[in-house]
């Protein structure tokens, strides 16, 4: 037998073998018709959400998030962020110690762009930076901040922060320092 001298063989079952076969196949789509309009009314229900309930607690005292205090430090914090690799904290703020510098650093994403950014805060005379913290804003921008140069117990400090490919970063930078004034 060649190759070429094959047919095509149809098989018959008949007309009413044909018809029951088809039947059982819309039947079955119609049952899994209403199960899926079921299972997304279910989630449509299920993914309502409702803002009555949510309630925003008041900070006594304080008017505008830059009337906070160093003491009100812990209640005036809006980081919500875990901590992570995309966050730096180092050192200790002390009582005698003050907020030097709050600085807001926002670089918008760029399509293919790593952004490498350096910030730099440089104190007064005579002042020493006893805590840094660099907080990212908002949802993970695969970004990381470093020290490269000065940091604790200078009276200046560079952060390196390095973004990712593709996107930006948004980060608020805590600088506190101890004043050391003399008269001699």
């Amino acid at each position: 037998m060649s190759l070429l001298n094959l047919q095509p063989q149809v098989i018959s079952l008949g007309a009413e073998h044909t018809r029951k076969t088809w039947w059982s196949v819309r039947r079955v789509i119609k049952e899994m018709n209403r199960l899926y309009i079921a299972l997304v009314l279910a989630v449509a229900t299920a993914s309502v959400a409702s803002n009555e309930e949510l309630e925003v607690p008041a900070v006594p005292g304080v008017a505008e998030l830059g009337d906070c205090e160093l003491g009100d430090e812990v209640a005036c914090s809006m980081d919500t962020v875990p901590e992570s690799r995309a966050n730096l904290h180092l050192g200790a703020a002390g009582i005698n110690d003050r907020r030097l510098a709050w600085i807001t650093h926002r670089v918008p994403a760029s399509d293919f762009l790593i952004h490498d950014q350096e910030v730099t805060f440089r104190g007064p005379q005579y002042t020493n930076i006893t805590h840094i913290r660099a907080t990212m804003i908002g949802n993970t921008q695969h970004a990381r901040p470093t020290v490269i140069a000065g940091g604790l117990w200078h009276d200046f400090v560079t952060l390196r922060i390095l973004g990712a490919r593709g996107f930006g970063f948004d980060y608020n930078i805590y600088i506190y320092a101890t004043i050391n004034c003399s008269n001699s």
